[in-house]
């Protein structure tokens, strides 16, 4: 930051330079890297990105994976909300970010390739970054193209291919099971014009770069998988379009049916695993909720303000709270879209001496519109999910 120093005990230096004038300079900038690195780590990402702007050693060192996960063990990282949007007329959608002190959803100025799918992507958020894989270029052509956004540098690199076009698939991060650093991308489904789909699952190796075809042995093969989530590194929770519940078991590339059906799955959309228990957004502006074995959702209590809302997204935003998203016409009918923060909370409530009901009850801790624009005509959000940086 030009003219202070901002960080914590730092002192600073007279230099004398060739005209024999003084200049001030941060102290900081005279440590040794190890020590320089330990204090920069433990400022905040805005002030990492204030100070990439004007020195090219801390620029360096802000976009080291290295430097992130020194971060990470320190614990000084913070919930970043990211959306990608398809924002009409614009002929492509474009990312966004959430900003943590204005509470705008802030455009991220990118050089997206010609091609970017505008429907059927399926997205996987790693620490750094965010996987788009597949998607609709037009109404009819699937595509194998794979992107990654670095959310540290704020760029979008082109990755592998898949070696089969996908549109409308799942996706999935999963840690390897031999090795817990090692993480890899189960593909499921999306290959419309493939008459075998005992084959239709592919494996990124995130470590190497590369992507493999897995034969899976079942006795069904899912339809169309709706709704996946992980539950552990050996297995992964699944339900098809036509409501169906598999798990797919990483160990033995096999889906198992688990003889349950959901009901009404088009109702249920956006499923998300919160201390063990699922919830999802419901029609008419519900939130739902229940445990994994358990088949009858209920409703979150507490939130009956948001049933007079059209909620079209919901997300993670950090450990202790959900993200909501609704879109709404303001003043003089201008686009907003509105966002909502949730804490969470279950309680037992004793029916009968021996009976007891489980409770979940939802409080907003923050509401308000984060992107104003009349320019636009109407929105489509495709994604949105939280990364700690």
């Amino acid at each position: 930051m030009k003219g202070r120093c901002t960080i914590q005990g730092c002192s600073r230096l007279a230099l004398k330079t060739r005209k024999n004038e003084t200049k001030k300079v941060c102290g900081l900038w005279s440590l040794p890297d190890d020590v320089f690195v330990d204090c920069l780590a433990q400022v905040s990402r805005l002030d990492l990105v204030a100070l990439a702007m004007v020195s090219r050693r801390h620029r360096f060192y802000a976009v080291s994976t290295r430097f992130w996960a020194l971060r990470y063990r320190m614990g000084n990282v913070d919930p970043y909300l990211y959306v990608f949007m398809h924002m009409h007329p614009d002929p492509s959608p474009c990312w966004f970010v959430l900003h943590p002190m204005q509470r705008r959803l802030k455009r991220i100025n990118l050089n997206l390739y010609p091609a970017t799918p505008v429907t059927g992507s399926c997205f996987v958020k790693t620490d750094l970054g965010i996987y788009t894989i597949g998607g609709l270029i037009t109404r009819k052509e699937s595509d194998e193209i794979v992107t990654f956004l670095n959310c540290i540098e704020h760029t979008v690199y082109r990755i592998t291919p898949m070696k089969m076009a996908r549109s409308g698939a799942s996706a999935s991060l999963i840690e390897d099971g031999e090795n817990k650093k090692k993480k890899k991308i189960y593909v499921f489904g999306g290959c419309w014009d493939v008459a075998d789909s005992s084959n239709c699952v592919e494996v990124y190796d995130i470590e190497t770069g590369t992507w493999e075809l897995l034969s899976v042995s079942t006795p069904k093969m899912p339809l169309k998988i709706k709704e996946s989530m992980v539950m552990d590194e050996k297995h992964v929770y699944a339900v098809d379009e036509d409501g169906e519940i598999f798990v797919f078991l990483t160990s033995k590339s096999m889906f198992c049916a688990e003889g349950e059906k959901e009901t009404n799955p088009d109702d249920k959309n956006d499923w998300r695993l919160f201390d063990q228990t699922f919830f999802c957004r419901g029609v008419g502006g519900r939130i739902l909720w229940r445990l994994p074995r358990e088949f009858g959702w209920k409703e979150v209590k507490g939130l009956e303000e948001l049933q007079q809302q059209h909620i079209i997204k919901l997300c993670a935003f950090s450990v202790q709270r959900m993200a909501i998203f609704w879109e709404a016409q303001g003043s003089d009918q201008i686009l907003e879209l509105w966002y909502a923060e949730i804490t969470l909370k279950m309680t037992r409530r004793e029916e009968g001496e021996e009976e007891e009901v489980w409770e979940v009850w939802g409080n907003i801790e923050w509401s308000g519109a984060v992107l104003s624009d009349s320019s636009y005509t109407g929105l489509n959000l495709l994604f949105a999910d939280s990364l700690y940086l």
